[in-house]
């Protein structure tokens, strides 16, 4: 068993759920962030934890946003820390029997809390659908059909899944006393978690009306460096834990094969006539994007 009985979760006075949200450098998105998670529409309990490692200015800034609400309670760490770490942080700090995760870079549905809660259950991590929160940027469009193509909306009520993105992520907090908690990654530590999850018995959900908005990058240079560094992350983690491809480990200039391999992986995810076309109209931007993500792959290969 993973989890009490759900039926005694109201019986302490503690909140229900825990919201964790971990923060450095980004004042304006997480005060958006906020908004959609105090304004809620639900009858449980909840706190917002913060978990920020900002510069000294920007920690200020965040200081000031957390005192708009008496849910929140900020930690603030003195050094910058990688986001699993300050999710460990805010996770062993909360008063919750639910860890509910987002990002501070993302908005919450209305019902994202209840929708959670309904569909929580022992022996599971709960994760949902990752909307485009940047529609009108064609490049902020492009790093979300890269990035978040495993979280398209989908039409069945549920789907399971190997993997859930820790931006819209929700467990027990016994899941995490059980199986362990996030590794000190900069990136793909909630692939390595539900790895583990997975492999001791544990599930993972995908569930249609769990649904958040990811703000993404909309500067081409800022999205093309990111995916060069989420291809070197990606391949440096599957490396060390011998995960597959382990033939591109052995030589690393096959590591831009994976170009048109994960551009028609993405393709067969498309879920709607609208999103299916902007991709094929997007080709030569995601062709040149997904280059930078190829010689990231390499150089984590060769690590």
């Amino acid at each position: 068993m993973f989890c009490s009985n759900p039926s005694e979760m109201h019986e302490s006075s503690s909140p229900y759920v825990s919201v964790i949200i971990p923060s450095y450098n980004q004042p304006h998105t997480i005060d958006r962030c906020l908004d959609s998670v105090l304004a809620q529409e639900t009858t449980h309990t909840y706190e917002v934890i913060i978990v920020d490692s900002s510069e000294p200015k920007k920690k200020e800034e965040v200081k000031n946003i957390c005192k708009r609400d008496e849910r929140i309670r900020l930690i603030s760490l003195e050094e910058q820390t990688y986001p699993g770490t300050a999710r460990n942080i805010g996770i062993k700090a909360a008063e919750g029997k639910i860890m509910a995760l987002i990002d501070s870079d993302c908005r919450a549905d209305l019902y994202w809390l209840d929708n959670i809660v309904k569909h929580m259950d022992e022996n599971l991590v709960v994760s949902g659908v990752i909307q485009n929160g940047t529609p009108k940027s064609i490049f902020g469009t492009c790093s979300y059909l890269i990035e978040f193509n495993h979280f398209f909306p989908f039409q069945t009520e549920s789907k399971s899944s190997p993997i859930a993105a820790t931006c819209n992520f929700a467990a027990y907090k016994s899941v995490f006393e059980k199986v362990g908690y996030f590794t000190d990654h900069r990136a793909f530590e909630d692939m390595l978690f539900c790895k583990r999850f997975i492999e001791i018995g544990g599930r993972v959900s995908l569930f249609k009306d769990v649904r958040i908005a990811h703000l993404n990058r909309t500067d081409l240079n800022h999205v093309v460096s990111n995916q060069r560094l989420l291809g070197r992350y990606s391949a440096s983690t599957r490396k060390e834990y011998s995960m597959s491809p382990q033939l591109i480990f052995k030589y690393p200039l096959l590591a831009y094969l994976l170009l048109p391999y994960r551009y028609f992986s993405i393709l067969s995810r498309m879920s709607s006539i609208k999103v299916l076309i902007q991709y094929l109209l997007y080709t030569p931007i995601l062709f040149y994007v997904l280059v930078f993500w190829c010689n990231g792959f390499y150089e984590g290969s060769r690590d």
